[in-house]
């Protein structure tokens, strides 16, 4: 049997592997990989509260989905010390166990106004992970865990942005002006109704066992080869 033949029989068997490895392609927003692409950004508008003007920018739909700010379009204007929760449907916040960011805000205008930045579970309890320091900025929300902050592997719905001082802009466009909102570390959505405790426990194995169907199909792949080969010898 020639070398092509072999890597013919071989090549469900990688496949097999990249697929149970999750291997996928990211895709770059703004010089920025999301393992998850589209599905990585916001998807609901749970609240809104400009609080002063932003006539002309007040549609908060604007921050979802992916960044496509083009043409002073495409965003949302919080207004001074504004108020913005968003929320994940199609996937969830979560940490990444390093020092990396886990969570993007593209702010877009001329001047550039920070906003803080909140992360829940439930839209109820809120943990403080700190303050955007540019126009696109990343939080590393693994910084924030400890007692009653993030913990670690959890996965988190909703984002809180809220305006900070001092005012930077005028009418229409007080406050910051949000384009988008993504999670380069991402899980899939939070189940509801479904004790956290034993989520986080199986999340905890999903590398072992992943593992574990690796070596079983690279074991079985050889032992199928090697069947194979005897027959030829037969």
């Amino acid at each position: 049997m020639n070398k092509i033949s072999i890597m013919r029989r071989l090549a469900p068997f990688i496949l097999s592997i990249c697929l149970l490895a999750g291997l996928s392609s990211a895709v770059v927003y703004d010089g920025i990989d999301f393992r998850d692409g589209a599905s990585a950004f916001a998807d609901e508008v749970v609240s809104y509260n400009p609080t002063s003007e932003a006539m002309g920018h007040d549609n908060p739909s604007m921050a979802l989905g992916i960044p496509d700010y083009t043409n002073n379009t495409n965003f949302v204007s919080l207004g001074d010390e504004g108020i913005l929760v968003l929320k994940f449907t199609d996937n969830s916040l979560t940490t990444s166990g390093n020092n990396y960011d886990d969570l993007r805000i593209f702010e877009i205008g001329n001047k550039f106004e920070s906003v803080d930045v909140y992360i829940s579970k439930d839209g109820i309890n809120w943990i403080y992970v700190g303050n955007t320091t540019n126009s696109t900025s990343g939080i590393d929300i693994d910084a924030y865990k400890g007692s009653g902050g993030v913990v670690l592997g959890a996965q988190y719905s909703y984002v809180k942005l809220v305006d900070r001082l001092p005012h930077e802009s005028d009418t229409p466009t007080e406050g910051a002006d949000i384009d988008a909102v993504g999670a380069t570390s991402s899980k899939p959505p939070a189940p509801e109704g479904i004790d956290e405790g034993a989520l986080e426990a199986i999340s905890s194995m999903l590398p072992t066992i992943i593992t574990f169907l690796i070596l079983a199909l690279v074991i079985a792949g050889v032992i199928g080869l090697v069947i194979l080969f005897k027959r030829r010898k037969a």
